[in-house]
């Protein structure tokens, strides 16, 4: 199965890193990537380009925002 992420892992580092991505795509939901492109103030289309893109630009802060938008919501489902 050919991956959405432009990084073909080499290390063993780098295939963890793909596994956590894959998972955060899981945990993903219909919308986050807009709440994630108002957190980070760029257009939307962006947001997911930079999220496939690995180690490009804008890619770890999309990241984080994603884990962001997920952490939040599950705090607020416990609530």
């Amino acid at each position: 199965m050919k991956s959405k992420f432009s990084l073909i892992p080499e290390s063993a580092e780098e295939k963890k890193y793909i596994k956590s991505l894959e998972d955060l795509l899981k945990k993903k939901r219909h919308g986050d990537w807009k709440l994630v492109s108002e957190m980070i103030d760029i257009p939307t289309a962006s947001v997911e380009k930079a999220f496939f893109r690995v180690y490009q630009k804008n890619h770890f802060e999309t990241v984080s925002a994603l884990e962001k938008v997920i952490n939040n919501r599950k705090e607020l489902i416990k609530q």
